[in-house]
């Protein structure tokens, strides 16, 4: 939400700097981030503060050209102040540390907020959410969390599964950045799509029957796991099972796996 200003001499908290009157206008949830930060402890500044710049580096990286992307970006611009008083909040009021509790004490407009934002068809429910479900409501999308390291991610009453999982090392999200930089979002999602886990058992239709969640049955949990190694093991078995590939999916596969494998040797 966007208000205009014409504040003359008055300061708004301390650390917030006067406006001069018909100064272009302010977003208000900056100016309520800065007259509240300074009821935060130290150690609440710095968390709000990291979690403030997780999300503006993610916003930052949303398409705003594209005419099918477009939408996605003005939705997230038009709740980006409400999303930041509501991180605020919660670091304010032990949200982080009991989601469920803090989520079902939301109002109706800050749960549309948290829909909007998380790109949900349907209203969010505060009922029956799991604490992983709830925590991720609450957080910037590049900083959501695997609490029971199943390999999935609970966000709300929905369960995603994305690659790199969350709970890799940063050096392994940081090679995989740099092996997708430019790739279309369906691109994108076609090469995630190669590391698929082994816990999701899919039809004959392609559609998944059965998802066996557990820290178990996460290959990525496993004690001495590698992912240069199983990225070894894929370009192997791509290799092997070239003849039934299609040339072309073949070839960007190799493509993809070659640079990932690359990239993480570099690091």
């Amino acid at each position: 939400m966007k208000i205009d200003t014409a504040l003359s001499a008055q300061t708004i908290s301390s650390g917030t700097r006067a406006v001069a009157a018909q100064e272009q206008s302010v977003s208000f949830g900056a100016v309520m981030v800065a007259a509240n930060n300074a009821a935060m402890t130290g150690q609440q500044a710095d968390e709000f503060s990291a979690l403030r710049d997780g999300f503006a580096e993610w916003q930052g990286g949303l398409d705003r050209v594209h005419p099918l992307n477009r939408p996605r970006f003005e939705a997230v611009e038009s709740e980006a102040d409400p999303f930041l008083s509501i991180m605020e909040k919660a670091v304010q009021e032990g949200g982080y540390s009991d989601p469920i509790a803090f989520v079902q004490g939301l109002s109706d407009e800050e749960l549309e907020t948290l829909r909007v934002m998380h790109s949900f068809a349907a209203p969010i429910s505060a009922g029956g959410l799991s604490e992983e479900g709830a925590l991720n409501l609450l957080l910037p999308m590049n900083q959501r969390k695997d609490i029971d390291n199943d390999g999935f991610l609970d966000l709300g009453h929905s369960v995603s599964w994305t690659f790199p999982p969350p709970n890799a090392p940063q050096s392994v999200h940081e090679a995989w950045a740099e092996t997708t930089e430019g790739m279309s979002d369906r691109d994108r999602l076609m090469a995630e799509g190669m590391f698929l886990p082994s816990m999701i058992r899919l039809n004959d239709s392609g559609g998944v029957s059965e998802v066996e969640r557990s820290k178990a049955n996460n290959p990525y949990a496993k004690a001495g796991f590698s992912f240069t190694e199983f990225v070894e093991q894929r370009l192997d078995a791509l290799e092997y099972f070239k003849h039934l590939i299609d040339d072309k999916q073949y070839e960007s596969q190799k493509s993809t796996l070659s640079t990932f494998l690359e990239e993480l040797q570099s690091v």
